[in-house]
């Protein structure tokens, strides 16, 4: 049997339910309705729906087929007139039974290929029988701290898993070893299965100290028109709109339709960190919409995994302040723009997505899975994380969801926070800069050489130096070489920078910038 496209309305006291079935035989359709389930019946074609509240079928009920448009509406009438049913959008959810018996695991609904056509009400009954609604999957009423950091035992479970635990709520382990030797850029933890989860914070904060660039940075600092084109706009299609409700494209919902069945059982201890999550992961997909506009590009896969700690390290997180602090060290140490500015920016667009609500947050998802779908290395992602969040996030708790927007508004981040120590590098670049200015000679070129040369020295006292400058417009290294025959021929302005290459600002390792000509000069 075949899911017909579908969507859903409502007004004050009827739900309107929208088929698209053509060529169906009206006349040998039916339509059932129990408490707050709906079948509809027409072959080829078979749709059960598990709504949120309940409908009764009376003199009120109604049904008109479109031969046209091949598109049947029935509308039936609320038990309740005046109630609002929440989540009509979350088509997943809709399809999917609500569990009332086992409770202990994953619950997979098998497809509608697996139904059997009901030629009668009696025979449908007969089929699915009674369906109670009287215990559902939901999240308690107890709401979260945000900010309290969660203290979990470390202590592995050895008679049930071997190994390190990943993916969307810590459900898998072993699975990724044949991935990683086929994929080696799937992931930045280079041995996810062997790995212990509380060691992969440490590791992911060396690689960020390591990639740090004061000069990428610093050059993003003074030469930010490129910067300020990204940061001024706004994007609606991607925050969504205040008092509008959010509407999936045809696009979104026919994924919603494909999306697995499921109801997911998740701990307590691992509750909180799956919601944290969601964060990480808006965070790297606002970030590249933003940076590219809307449009994508070809990178964007490599954008969003950098960016999220979750899909680059497998990392999970215990409290708001930690996520916000990943997010912004990420930003400033991997993308081609690597400004605080942008960062601000983005993460207010965080704010006002997660502030609009679920629908918002689950279009940032579907946005995810389809640029990750589309990679040629990242595509396993998607397996291991996103498309859990989208089957569970269309359950989990609006409210909690909107509690989310408004931790990050009480967060209060300061540059000091990253531990990268940006307020002493901009705090001597801005003093040589405001000498620049009273400087005549800074308005030659010897001048501004002279300055950025003065700049590297000054930052040498505050920042972990590497000898060797990458210079984009020529293929000279600025570091001498001993053995090489051109130091004894070389300029007196190469001669200054080997005196001084010690004191340059390290280079980014990063060889992805490198490919792609990103590796910026400072600029004064």
């Amino acid at each position: 049997m075949l899911t017909p496209r579908f969507s859903l309305s409502q007004d004050a006291d009827f739900v309107y339910i929208h088929i698209t079935a053509p060529y169906i035989k009206v006349s040998e359709s039916e339509c059932y309705i129990q408490d707050d389930e709906f079948y509809f019946y027409s072959q080829p074609y078979y749709l059960r729906l598990h709504l949120p509240g309940q409908i009764v079928e009376n003199e009120l009920s109604t049904s008109k087929y479109d031969v046209d448009t091949g598109q049947l509406t029935v509308r039936v009438a609320k038990e309740t007139k005046g109630e609002t049913f929440e989540g009509l959008d979350m088509l997943t959810k809709l399809l999917t039974p609500k569990a009332h018996a086992c409770r202990n695991r994953e619950i997979e609904v098998l497809g509608n290929s697996d139904e059997q056509p009901c030629d009668s009400k009696s025979k449908i009954v007969e089929a699915h029988g009674e369906v109670s609604d009287d215990e559902e999957a939901a999240d308690d009423d107890d709401e979260f701290d945000w900010f309290l950091e969660q203290k979990i035992n470390e202590s592995p479970c050895h008679v049930l898993t071997k190994g390190p635990r990943y993916g969307f709520a810590h459900r898998k382990s072993n699975v990724l070893q044949d991935l990683i030797t086929g994929l080696p850029e799937l992931l930045d933890l280079k041995d996810p299965d062997h790995v212990p989860s509380n060691e992969r914070r440490a590791l992911r904060e060396l690689q960020e100290n390591e990639q740090f660039n004061c000069e990428h940075y610093l050059a993003d600092l003074f030469d930010d028109e490129a910067i300020r084109g990204l940061v001024l706009p706004d994007y609606p299609e991607l925050t969504g709109t205040a008092g509008e409700e959010t509407v999936f494209n045809e696009a979104e919902k026919e994924k919603l339709r494909q999306l697995p069945r499921r109801e997911y059982i998740i701990s307590d201890s691992e509750l909180k960190t799956t919601y944290l999550g969601l964060v990480d992961l808006v965070f790297a997909y606002a970030y590249n919409f933003r940076f590219t506009q809307g449009e994508g590009n070809v990178e964007s896969d490599w954008t969003i995994c950098k960016l999220s700690s979750t899909l680059s390290w497998l990392d999970s997180f215990d409290n708001i302040q930690d996520v916000v602090v990943s997010c912004a060290r990420r930003s400033l140490c991997f993308p081609l723009y690597r400004s605080w500015d942008l960062f601000t920016r983005v993460l207010n667009d965080v704010k006002t997505i997660f502030m609009m609500g679920r629908s918002q947050v689950l279009k940032c998802l579907l946005g995810i899975h389809t640029i990750l779908k589309e990679s040629e290395t990242r595509y396993p992602l998607n397996d291991l994380y996103i498309i859990d969040y989208c089957v569970w996030l269309q359950s989990a708790d609006s409210k909690r969801i909107a509690s989310l927007g408004k931790a990050l508004e009480e967060v209060k981040l300061l540059k000091a926070d990253l531990g990268l120590r940006l307020e002493e590098m901009e705090a001597d670049a801005r003093k040589l800069t405001d000498e620049c200015q009273v400087n005549t000679s800074c308005h030659s070129s010897e001048g501004k050489q002279g300055d950025i040369e003065r700049l590297a020295e000054a930052l040498s006292d505050i920042v972990n130096i590497k000898d060797s400058v990458v210079d984009s417009d020529d293929d000279e290294c600025d570091s001498s070489d001993e053995d090489s025959e051109s130091d004894e021929e070389s300029t007196d302005s190469d001669e200054t920078d080997d005196e001084t290459g010690s004191d340059d600002c390290k280079t980014c390792d990063d060889s992805h910038c490198k490919e792609e000509g990103k590796v910026k000069q400072v600029s004064v």
